[in-house]
Formats: structure tokens, C-alpha cells, sequence
């Protein structure tokens, strides 16, 4: 996963941070890219534990809180991803520094380097 998010990062010419947890929101492992601001750190693991504790993407969470207030503990930012297996969150990979759509993206395209 984080060799696919980090390929997809510079495909897209930006500096983020990936977070990776497991399935109860315990960090396996952080990257910030060189020129990711240090914000990112917090946003993409908030973003990764949001995904494994609810086991939706943290974009899911966006559309339902919209025009509503969230609880202060989910993040609504898309670029949280869960990882299934059986429909069970077995965890996350969360990542912040560019634009919501391209950190979901790039998420996304981590999430896809798990498949065979």
C-alpha cells in the first residue's frame, strides 16, 4: 500500500503524508514526503483511524455529515480508506497534503496495491 500511494503521490506531483493503521487505529507506519507541510502528519492519521474505526472512507463520511456537524472525533476530509477483508476493516490507509480529491486518489491507489 504505501509503495502504490507513494508511486500515485508523484504521478500527481504533490508532497503528502500517508498513514497507514491497523484495524484498531494503531499506527503501522507514517511517511511524509519531502515538502509535505507538517499538519499533514496529524490529518493523515486522523483520516486513516477515522476509515478502520467506522470501516467506511472518510469521502462515505463527508456526504453524510454534509451540512451537519460531525462529531469531533470522525474526520469528514476525504483521503481516508479501509482496507476489507470479508467485510470486515482489517485497517486503513489515511493521507492529507493536496487537494481532498487527489489525497482520496492517492489513497485509493494504495488501497489498490494490495490487490494480487
Amino acid at each position: 500500500m504505501l509503495e502504490a500511494a507513494l508511486a500515485a503521490a508523484h504521478a500527481a506531483g504533490v508532497a503528502v503524508t500517508i498513514g497507514i493503521v491497523d484495524a484498531a487505529g494503531a499506527l503501522l507506519t507514517l511517511v511524509r514526503m519531502d515538502g509535505a507541510r507538517a499538519y499533514t502528519v496529524d490529518l493523515a492519521t486522523r483520516k486513516a483511524r477515522t476509515s478502520a474505526a467506522i470501516g467506511v472512507s472518510t469521502a462515505m463520511l463527508e456526504s453524510m455529515y454534509a451540512g451537519k456537524p460531525a462529531p469531533a472525533e470522525i474526520m469528514t476530509l476525504p483521503g481516508g480508506v479501509p482496507v476489507l477483508s470479508d467485510t470486515r476493516c482489517a485497517g486503513a490507509i489515511g493521507i492529507s497534503g493536496a487537494s481532498s480529491q487527489i489525497d482520496d486518489a492517492i489513497a485509493k491507489a494504495g488501497l489498490a496495491g494490495l490487490a494480487p
